[in-house]
This record gives C-alpha cells, structure tokens and sequence, in this order.
C-alpha cells in the first residue's frame, strides 16, 4: 500500500506521497506554531516557581541528585522506588552548575520542549498539521504545567523524573520503530534496543509501555517482511542490555554482584517480583481495583458516551452534507456547533474525562489494527496507519497504571496525556477524512472538534489558574525558592520554611532524619539522612522492615529528628505510630534518645492539628 492512498485530502492534513504544501498552508502552519509558542510562555510564566509540594515527592527529586553529585551511592546511602538512570542524570546536573530548584527547573523545562517537539512531529506524520497544533496545545493547556491537584505532576518538577524521562524515551522509541518499519537498518535497531534498554532503568510502566510498542513493531516488521535478520535481533539486544549492564557494573563498586543486579532492575522487579509496593492501599486505589466493578462500569458509561458524541457528530456533519437546500444544511451545522458547544460548557464533567481515555484508545487500537492488518504485504510502507497504530498503543500501554481509574489529573499529566492527544488528534485529523465528504462538511466537523477541546482545555486551565494564584507563600530562598499555598489554605509551608530555616544553622555535617517523610527539608537544610529510606511508614516500614530501620538509626543516629504533620489517611493510616509497622517503633527510639528543641504549631501526630517539632540528640 503507498502511503497516503485512499485518503481524501483534508485542509492542513498532508500525507507522504501528496504534493508538498502550498505557501498559504505553510504560512498556517507557522502561525500555529506561533501560537502554540505563546500559549506554552503563557502558562509557563503563570505557574511560574508554584509547581511543587513543600514536603512531599519533589523533594526525594532534589534530596536524592545532591546526595549522589556529593558521592552517594544510590539504594546504598538514598533509596527510591524506581531505576537509577533519572537521579545519576539529575547529579550529573547538579554536579556542573551546582544544586539549586532552578538548575532542576531548567533542566526539565528542555526535557518538556524535546517532549513537545516530539509531539508535534509525531502527531503531524501520522494525522497533519491542524492536529499536530491541536494536540500540542492540549498537551500545553492541559498537562505541561498545570495545578489540577496538589503539586508535583507537571513537567517543570514532576513527582518523579523517570516519568517525564520515561515519556520522552517512549516518544523517541515510537520515532525510532516508524523508521525501522520503513528500513529495518543496524544502526536502528541498535538504538531502539538502547531506548528500550533506558526505558528499562526507569520506571515500571515506561518499561512496558515501551515493550509493548516495541512488540508492536517487532510483530508488524514479520509481518511485512516475512522474517526478521538475526543480525538485527542481536544488535537489538545488545542496545536493551547496555544500560543495565552499565549500572549494574557501576554499583557493583559498592555492593556485592547480586545486590547490584537486582538494585538495577529495581524499576521492574518492585513490581514482578515483589508484593512490597503493588500490595499497597493507595496503589490499589490508584490502579482502579480497589473498587474494580464500580469503576469498570464508570469508564464503560464514559466510553460509550463518548463514542456516540463522536458518531453523533459525524452523523449530523453527514446529514447536513446530504441535504439540498442550503439553508437547511447551515442551519444543521450551526446546530451542531452549539450542541458541541453547549456540551463541552455545561454537561461534561472534564476533570473526569479521563475515564473514557483508555476505552476510546483501546477501541482506535482494534479498528487500526485492523486496517493495518489488511494493507500489510503492500509496498513501501509504514503505512500512515502504522504509526498511528503505534502511537496508539503506546498511549493505552502508558495508561496500564491507571487500570480501572483513568485521569488526567495526578499522574495523568504522563500516563493519560498521550490518550488525550490521541483523542485530539483523531476528532481533527482524521474524523473529517473518514467521512468522505465534501470540504465544507470536513471543515464543520474540524469546528466542532475544536470548539469540544478548546472549552475542554480552558475550563481545566481556569481551574489550574485559581489554584495557582492562591500560592503566594514563599518557600527557602535563591535558586531554590517555590511558592506554596499560605497558612491560610494549607500550613505545610510554612512549617517547612521555619524548620528548614532553623536547621540551616545547625553544626556543618550535622545529619536529619524527617517523620513520618519530608526530604524537602533535608535538601532545604542540606542535612543528609543517616539512613536510605525516604519515607517511613506503610511499604517503607510493614512487614518487619520498621525494626531493620530503628537498628540502622541505632547504628548510624542523626543529629537531629523532626516530626511534622503528614495526613496518611490514603495510605490506611489514620495516626502515625498508631501501630508497630506505622512508625510506632521508630517514635519509641526517638522519645528514648531525642530531647524537643523547638515546637512549631501542634501535635504533629494528630491528625486534627498542623505542626512540627525538632528534637535534638540528647548526647
């Protein structure tokens, strides 16, 4: 099949084999770009410095680099969920220009823009120019920077740099297999092994989403080519191996063989395994199958009255088409437009349209599949339906996280954005030339698609920009100043300024341990922890490892302990040290050896109350 064939041609879609673009389509094209520019500096200088948590999540991210940059071994001296290759990355950071919050922000601000990029070269190859545009602004709009819940999930300080390493990995990787399918070339499948290979000294869910389209790819080449050359799978493979051989030989300077191997593929093995961290309260409720049938039926519903909002206006762009008169026809489309309108206003709930994400991609996934399985065999190929099909399983593979609870908030802002750039992409890009009709109606629907997501996208943003407007507290100072929400809202702040504040005067070399979590203030303070853990309560401390970590703390005590408020009622625990394997054991150790030496609001245990306390070794 020649790429392109039997596609009608769509203002602003340009397929391999059209014609090149003509000066006017160009000239669209920059100013689309030129706006997706203003839209990005926009939402970027109204967020500006009020993108993290003060106490939770970004500071593991800040905690951790420094540590390492200073010569920690990681899992050794600073433990974290996931693989090593984000942290030893965000060191070499900190290691050049010094840390600080900003050196970080500016790094990820580059990642985001290769991201972005990615994005719109991907999504113009498989679906045009409109809704490459399209998608991007979304992905701006939606997810870049946005406060749609507490801090931490965007892309100028994520929650965890593997997921915004991860995506971009994963978008390369699809750029990389696009051109492998044209011509499966050495040094191609060399560096898709090596972007899967990074994918796997990341994260979990970066891993298979990146092994499914890896799979993908694999499966389509077969079939095209009826065989794969050895030599290919082999230079494959060597690149997936790289990485983990090279951090495995790194860490193997400090820990035994074993021990390293395993600390290496640590991104995976959390999950296959170990019940360790999958057996979790909160990641049940994150995955969906905490209440697995309620939510199945929710995302069910959802996806179906999405599919019907599509047939729907496909429907009517049709019929219209078909009518004689004219006036009749306008009248038709101007109704469509209000009902789009009307129903991306006042009836869809958009902070929950994530439930619909994975069900309307898995439903692409089958009709594409099934185009592309029965053009295969047809030269030269990829079809453009090849890399839409991929595109498409890497977004429903990124979404494996969020089983039976999509969102576009939380962790939404990575592993749903590329389903909703999908979404975006097929309503404007592709809806239109499926309908075979004339260039008017494709020009209608293209309306009511963008006149859906652009209210979809405003409404999010407005809610993100009232919460972003409400943090006016400021947080540490020079390159590591944040704002935060004022005491007013929430006192997490303000504790964490004045016990960070506090601490930087303490004897240099002094060491901090923070209950029941809060590295910020560690980092803030530049007090290293004396243990690895960096939270210590639920996985951290169940099972038996609460008494490995009061031994460690008996070996290696800090100087100095602080206890401050955290509500850990998501993770089963209505009190802190409510129980043996809830910190109780490790607040027994601190009350036997620990004197208080300042006292900031409440009871820190107390979950009705907000405060900190910093204890002092008593010598």
């Amino acid at each position: 099949m020649e790429r392109g064939a039997n596609h009608p041609t769509v203002p602003g879609v340009t397929t391999a084999g059209s014609s090149p673009p003509n000066r006017r389509i160009a000239c669209g094209e920059w100013l689309g770009l030129a706006g997706l520019g203003a839209l990005t500096y926009y939402f970027l200088a109204t967020s500006w410095l009020k993108w993290p948590e003060p106490l939770v999540d970004f500071g593991r991210e800040l905690y951790i680099p420094w540590r390492l940059a200073n010569g920690a071994v990681m899992y050794r001296d600073a433990d974290d969920f996931y693989g090593p290759l984000s942290q030893y990355l965000n060191a070499a950071v900190f290691r050049l220009f010094g840390p600080g919050l900003l050196v970080l922000v500016a790094a990820n601000l580059l990642v985001f823009a290769a991201i972005l990029v990615l994005i719109y070269v991907l999504f113009r190859r498989a679906w045009g120019v409109i809704a490459a545009v399209t998608s991007a602004s979304v992905f701006v709009a939606v997810f870049g920077f946005s406060q749609l819940t507490r801090g931490n999930y965007n892309y100028a300080t994520p929650y965890a740099h593997e997921a915004t390493h991860g995506f971009l990995i994963c978008l390369l990787l699809v750029l990389v297999l696009d051109r492998w399918l044209d011509r499966p070339t050495p040094p191609r499948s060399f560096v898709s092994g090596a972007l899967f290979g990074l994918a796997a000294v990341s994260k979990p869910e970066i891993m298979l989403a990146a092994g499914l389209v890896t799979c993908a790819a694999a499966g389509l080449g077969v079939l095209r080519r009826r065989s794969v050359p050895w030599r290919l799978v082999a230079l494959w493979a060597l690149g997936a191996v790289l990485p983990t051989g090279a951090f495995w030989i790194y860490f193997s300077r400090y820990l035994p063989w074993a021990d390293s191997l395993s600390l290496t593929c640590r991104a995976w093995l959390n999950v296959v395994g170990s019940k360790r961290f999958v057996s979790d309260v909160i990641q049940s409720s994150f995955l969906g199958i905490d209440q697995p049938w309620a939510h199945l039926r929710e995302h069910a519903l959802c996806t179906t009255a999405a599919l019907m909002l599509v047939a729907g206006i496909a429907g009517l762009a049709k019929l219209a088409a078909r009518i004689g008169r004219e006036a009749a026809r306008v009248a038709l489309w101007a109704l469509l437009l209000l009902s789009c309108g009307w129903l991306a206003w006042g009836v869809i709930d958009w902070m929950e349209i994530g439930r619909c994400l994975l069900g309307l991609t898995l439903a692409y996934i089958c009709i594409e599949g099934a185009i592309v399985c029965g053009r295969l065999g047809a030269p030269p190929g990829p079809a453009l339906e090849i890399r839409r099909l991929l595109l498409a399983i890497l977004a429903a593979g990124l979404m494996a996280r969020m089983l039976l609870y999509g969102r576009v908030y939380q962790f939404g802002f990575y592993q749903a954005a590329l389903a909703a750039l999908l979404v975006s992409a097929v309503l404007v890009g592709e809806l239109p030339s499926r309908l075979n009709a004339d260039r008017t109606t494709r020009a209608v629907v293209v309306a009511a698609g963008l006149l859906l997501l652009g209210i979809g996208a405003a409404r999010l943003a407005a809610y993100s920009q009232a919460l972003l407007r409400a943090k006016t507290f400021q947080v540490g100072a020079g390159l590591d100043r944040f704002y935060a929400f004022p005491t007013s809202v929430e006192p997490t702040a303000e504790l964490v300024g004045l016990v960070s504040e506090e601490l930087r005067h303490a004897p240099p070399g002094s060491t901090l341990l923070v209950l029941p979590e809060g590295e910020m203030i560690n980092y803030l303070a530049r007090m290293p922890s004396p243990v690895p853990p960096f939270f210590f309560f639920s996985a951290a401390t169940s099972g038996g490892r609460e008494g490995e970590i009061v031994r460690q703390l008996s070996e290696r005590h800090p100087d100095y302990v602080v206890v401050i408020s955290r509500d850990l009622r998501e993770y089963g625990v209505a009190r802190y040290g409510e129980s043996y394997g809830q910190g109780r054991g490790i607040l027994e150790w601190v009350a036997a050896h620990y004197r208080p030496a300042s006292i900031y609001g409440g009871s820190p245990v107390d979950i009705n109350q907000r405060g900190a306390v910093i204890l002092a070794w008593r010598g």
